[in-house]
């Protein structure tokens, strides 16, 4: 072998050396993240009824407001907070709807 062969041989070995590094590492990071999710979370069947009551409070569509805005249909659930979006110039509904519900920054809703 040349000098250059076995440069390009070591180099290979080396990234080699380096993916399954990387992959063991993250391998360890996910089944660390499957832990920390599973000590965490409740399955749905084991919360009480308070809960679940809570619960649909929260995801109770039925009851919300919908907006469309670029193509979305965002539902807001608090009266009070719809009634004052209803308040606003559209330009204005929009941007704050962009912003704070869909996520978008300053620099994409321009």
């Amino acid at each position: 072998m040349t000098e250059k062969e076995n440069r390009e041989d070591k180099t290979v070995r080396q990234f080699i050396l380096f993916c399954r590094t990387a992959l063991k590492y993250e391998k360890l990071n996910y089944y660390n993240e499957q832990k920390y999710r599973a000590e965490r979370e409740n399955h749905i069947d084991i919360l009480t009824a308070r809960q679940l009551g809570m619960s649909g409070r929260f995801f109770d569509t039925c009851h919300a407001d919908y907006f469309s805005v670029m193509g979305y249909e965002i539902g807001i659930v608090d009266g009070d907070l719809a009634q004052a979006l209803r308040e606003l110039s559209d330009k204005y509904l929009q941007i704050v709807l962009l912003y704070y519900i869909v996520g978008l920054n300053d620099r994409e809703i321009g």
